[in-house]
């Protein structure tokens, strides 16, 4: 009887500082810090701390799990540029991202519309031309995403499904061009015409 005691106190001292890593050691969501650090790097970022823990780093909020998520991500302002953002759609706890007043430069990408948990997407006062999927409009639509894609830089974005937007031509005849289209300025609620395009 002595020795299962002895065994249940040397159980309980291993279970006590087995908690006690694991809460020392205690990182955020794995893909989530990958997904962060590829998108630091496009910016040439180079950031070597955990994204949440002990505390969050600048523009970064994170949710209270033991093992956080990232759930918001604002770098709004800090002027950073590029060419090329990559897919950081991994990140699906997302509810805010705001890369406004920036200097990114390149088609809309369609992996923005990959977060199911988002609620604010904010890229005003860049440079964005092309489609914007349909999606996002009917989030917009209904109520569930606030969307603002504004500014002087933003003027050839059209929401569709395919790869080029349709504009009307001088003679009214409907035709495509690639990267070009009708301009947008979004803010809680979609012009007319454009609802009547969904439902169709």
């Amino acid at each position: 009887m002595k020795n299962i005691k002895v065994n249940l106190v040397h159980f309980l001292l291993a279970l006590s500082f087995s908690s006690l890593f694991l809460t020392i050691s205690a990182q955020t969501n794995k893909t989530d810090a990958e997904a962060l650090g590829l998108l630091l790097t496009t910016f040439e970022i180079v950031s070597t701390v955990d994204p949440c823990l002990p505390t969050p780093l600048p523009g970064i909020e994170c949710s209270s799990d033991a093992t956080p998520r990232i759930i918001s991500l604002n770098i709004s302002g800090a002027g950073l540029f590029t060419m090329v953002l990559p897919d950081f759609s991994a990140m699906d706890a997302l509810e805010i991202i705001d890369f406004s007043d920036n200097i990114i430069v390149q088609e809309f990408p369609d992996f923005l519309a990959n977060f199911p948990k988002l609620k604010v997407l904010n890229l005003a006062n860049n440079f964005l031309f092309g489609t914007v999927p349909t999606s996002l409009l009917r989030r917009l639509i209904e109520n569930t995403l606030e969307l603002t894609l504004t500014g002087t830089g933003m003027v050839n974005l059209c929401f569709s499904d395919e790869e080029k937007c349709r504009f009307e031509s001088p003679a009214g005849a409907p035709e495509t061009q690639p990267n070009f289209g009708r301009t947008f300025t979004t803010f809680s609620q979609p012009p007319p015409s454009i609802l009547g395009d969904v439902g169709k």
